[in-house]
């Protein structure tokens, strides 16, 4: 490895630094300049070319909300909107309904037909597992419960002098009996000092 090779001190850095470090400090430029300044933008804020830019499906396919959310719209709303608005509505569904993101996500409907089915139910769901599960949504949605105990309820206070008696008894040394280790009574006999051969238990012992 060769010695490294450092860039003499200037003006705004008055000390030599390594000539690798000061080439990795300059920053990269990722926008290129051409000389033609910075793209024009709408008083909102958007790039003009890309108002002007070709429509691509593949964005206009994705930027539609879900079909069905449409139609809580429009139930929703039916009695509130004017007809043109509904009828609006009614074209923003069947533009929904055919693009290619719907047939991946299996959510085509069948328009044609009136669907007496509830929107916000789940498919292949049948009415009692509906009915739990709507009975389990109003469950979660309650107030949570509080398990924690209820409060002791103390009696009233007393004066000192109706304690006295209880706290004088409470203060006494307990009565017990004091045992003697086995060692300090006085027929015990230490059995490493014991002659065993005068007891008669290990006659060989002399």
């Amino acid at each position: 490895m060769g010695k490294p090779k450092y860039d003499p001190p200037t003006g705004t850095f008055p000390y030599k630094i390594n000539r690798r470090l000061n080439s990795l400090s300059i920053p990269r430029r990722y926008i290129i300049d051409t000389g033609e300044g910075m793209p024009a933008l709408t008083p909102y804020g958007v790039r003009k070319s890309a108002i002007r830019a070709p429509p691509n499906d593949r964005v206009n396919d994705a930027a539609w909300p879900y079909t069905r959310r449409f139609l809580l719209i429009k139930r929703m709303y039916k009695h509130r909107f004017s007809p043109e608005r509904i009828e609006r509505i009614d074209q923003m569904i069947e533009a929904a309904n055919v693009t290619i993101y719907s047939k991946l996500a299996n959510c085509v409907l069948d328009l044609k037909k009136n669907e007496t089915k509830d929107v916000k139910k789940k498919r292949g769901w049948s009415e009692t597992d509906w009915k739990k599960h709507m009975d389990y949504i109003s469950q979660i949605a309650g107030p949570k419960k509080d398990f924690r105990p209820p409060p002791i309820k103390r009696g009233g206070g007393m004066p000192l002098e109706a304690l006295l008696p209880r706290l004088n008894h409470i203060s006494r040394l307990p009565e017990f009996k004091i045992y003697k280790r086995l060692s300090q009574e006085d027929w015990y006999r230490d059995p490493i000092k014991l002659d065993l051969s005068r007891i008669g238990i290990y006659p060989w012992i002399t």
